[in-house]
């Protein structure tokens, strides 16, 4: 792999897609055209700023912002996706209920569906949305002091959602409960929860147009909350951390894989030794895994494993230096490309967003030289990012600058790299 440590040349200028600090969702069409989605699923928001959406066509900028549908006490957006197409959902939650509201490829809102029991108390927990349109929305539903996780799913090209289904028993425990949820473009999903009270990370697989199966213990003594991601075809990669005082060569970020219709494999441990680690991954249609990780012990650089289908995870390489202990961003297709995203301190007070790509094929090419997806502020973190049809990317990334109330400015913005 060909690394480099800092940007030989910056990349386009980044488009500023909301001046505030606000979270969002981003789809990419088979013709590369693109859609982001904000304010999306960012669970310490709080804002109750109204969803929009922009569009690019091939190759431009993002037009005009399109106000979707705004937010208020009573009912709160409190996330947000689109497919592929354009289209998208919006969730929201009411004082005791949680709602879907469609949107099509124009922005034109559909009837609310109601997801949750009707005189049930329900609490949002997370959601996805497929390229494909599927959809998943997860929630907590509460009986008196108990509660349980329960999800309502919709198929791929589906008007409606499906009726609750339990994904886990009624416990009681006190907060907090981490959940996460994914879906792939048939409709595979899965979804993993770890509550920091008798911690545990659970999970439950769901195969195309079936229901959630059992939910199972996969970890007695996580050190962070674990992740689920789909990959279009079905397979799943879960992650999370382990951590021991003092640490033990068994800690540090566990895998685990699956098809959508069969049991999580053995554990793969990824970085032996390196206790809580920040990571990303990515799974191909065809069940490739594209890991990104960073953790206290292995050095503050962004390193790379990457997995076959049935083949065992092997260490690839490693990009940045003085990496962020904040969010990585990955993608990866069959092709062999692949897309890595990552802050790092530039200077004493300054971070700077980077991305580096990698051509197809993956045996014959290395990461390109990292670029930098914009100028340095005091905090850069990055966000979700898509492979472009045809070469390039779109990486979403936020900014902060702190100070004065006059001087602090926040902004969601989008770099295309060509």
């Amino acid at each position: 792999m060909g690394l480099a440590l800092v940007a030989a040349a910056p990349a386009p200028a980044a488009q500023v897609i909301a001046p505030r600090d606000v979270s969002a969702a981003l789809a990419v069409a088979g013709d590369g055209r693109a859609f982001v989605v904000s304010p999306s699923a960012r669970p310490d928001s709080g804002t109750l700023r109204a969803v929009r959406r922009r569009s690019a066509s091939p190759g431009a900028a993002f037009g005009a912002s399109q106000r979707l549908m705004p937010s208020s006490a009573a009912a709160r957006a409190v996330d947000a996706g689109v497919a592929a197409d354009g289209s998208g959902l919006i969730v929201v939650q009411s004082r005791r209920s949680v709602r879907a509201v469609a949107f099509d490829p124009s922005g034109r809102l559909g009837r609310p569906q109601a997801l949750s029991a009707p005189r049930a108390r329900a609490d949002f927990a997370a959601s996805a949305v497929a390229p494909s349109g599927a959809a998943v929305v997860v929630w907590f539903r509460h009986r008196g002091a108990r509660w349980r996780l329960e999800a309502a799913t919709r198929e791929p090209n589906s008007a409606r959602f499906g009726p609750p289904q339990a994904l886990s028993s009624f416990v009681r425990r006190p907060c907090c409960t981490s959940v996460s949820v994914s879906i792939g473009a048939r409709g595979d999903a899965a979804a993993t929860w770890t509550s920091t009270a008798r911690p545990a990370v659970w999970a439950t697989l769901r195969g195309a147009t079936r229901r959630f199966g059992a939910s199972r213990l996969l970890a007695r003594d996580p050190g962070d909350a674990a992740k689920a991601v789909v990959g279009d075809g079905g397979a799943v990669a879960l992650t999370y951390s382990t951590q021991h005082v003092p640490l033990r060569a068994t800690d540090g970020l566990q895998l685990r894989r699956a098809s959508s219709t069969s049991a999580f494999g053995p554990t793969e441990h990824v970085n032996p030794g390196g206790g809580v680690t920040i990571a990303e991954a990515a799974v191909t249609a065809a069940g490739r895994v594209l890991l990104a990780w960073r953790d206290q012990v292995h050095g503050a650089r962004v390193h790379l494993s990457e997995a076959a289908p049935g083949q065992p995870l092997a260490a690839i390489g490693d990009l940045g230096a003085d990496v962020s202990a904040k969010h990585l961003s990955v993608a990866a297709d069959d092709d062999g490309r692949a897309l890595v995203a990552w802050s790092q301190r530039v200077s004493a007070r300054r971070e700077q967003a980077f991305a580096a790509l990698r051509p197809a094929p993956a045996a014959a090419t290395p990461f390109a030289t990292p670029v930098a997806l914009g100028t340095a502020w005091p905090a850069a973190e990055t966000g979700p990012a898509r492979l472009l049809p045809g070469g390039g990317a779109l990486i979403a990334w936020n900014a902060a600058r702190f100070g004065r109330p006059e001087q602090r400015r926040s902004a969601l913005l989008v770099t295309r790299l060509p």
